[in-house]
């Protein structure tokens, strides 16, 4: 964060089972007691816990400001009944819905494509709805057609980024290369029509860290954006999202 000149970043934790809930929310409110501003975390929930409604009214009343869904990570569709249930509650509460979008280069599946986000969409009509990965990562032209100017908020994370092996070695780019999975990044004319055609107003910076590297990713995104653009995707838009003071840092 100090390397790349970010204030406050946005810890964005994923319950793959239903019994890390209780254990992942005491831990993003005791992060959130201890290193707020510089840190701040949402809460987690797993499509499978029955107690939904509970555990998001103890999230909103703790002050956690949302949650994240990931579709293929949770193994449950983002317009499956257990999520829309879920982010209809949440919006209820106020509450930010952040979802991974699109593809996963580890885990194959249609979970969380453009036609299944619209369809969330349909139902729930969240005001409060942040898609990472520009909506859904390696699906941008259905992106541009189906989910821009739909109201919700479209976050840079690991989309302009290029993909690296884990282990920079010969071996390391034989396995990434053979991915089936392995798409190209997003492009900066692609990029410069989904802000236009979402709006300025509905644009989130995110890295993706530790996946993207904050300082990379922010140098790629401000390539692409105009000097008039830069203070609404970089916090503005983050801070009104957030409901969080411009004095705050």
């Amino acid at each position: 964060m100090d390397r790349a000149n970010v204030d406050m970043s946005v810890i964005l934790p994923v319950v793959t089972k239903p019994s890390q809930c209780e254990t992942i929310n005491k831990v993003a409110k005791d992060v959130n007691d201890r290193y707020l501003p510089r840190l701040l975390s949402f809460g987690g929930i797993h499509p499978d816990n029955e107690d939904y409604r509970e555990i998001l009214k103890d999230l909103a009343e703790s002050g956690i400001k949302g949650i994240k869904l990931h579709p293929l990570y949770q193994g449950v569709a983002i317009d499956d009944i257990r999520n829309l249930r879920i982010i209809d509650c949440a919006c209820e509460l106020g509450l930010i819905v952040v979802i991974h979008a699109g593809k996963d280069l580890s885990f194959p599946g249609d979970f969380a494509d453009p036609v299944r986000i619209s369809r969330m969409l349909d139902e729930v009509q969240p005001e409060k709805m942040v898609l990472a990965h520009m909506g859904s990562y390696a699906r941008w032209e259905e992106v541009y057609k189906l989910l821009c100017g739909r109201g919700a908020y479209l976050d840079t994370s690991f989309s302009l980024n290029p993909i690296r092996p884990l282990n920079d070695t010969p071996e390391g780019w034989d396995s990434l290369a053979a991915n089936p999975l392995l798409v190209s990044p997003l492009s900066r004319e692609l990029f410069r029509k989904m802000v236009e055609k979402n709006g300025v107003d509905h644009m989130l910076f995110a890295s993706d860290s530790p996946w993207g590297d904050q300082k990379e990713t922010f140098e790629l995104v401000d390539e692409c954006l105009d000097e008039s653009e830069k203070k609404a995707v970089y916090y503005g838009n983050a801070l009104r999202l957030l409901e969080l003071p411009d004095s705050i840092f």
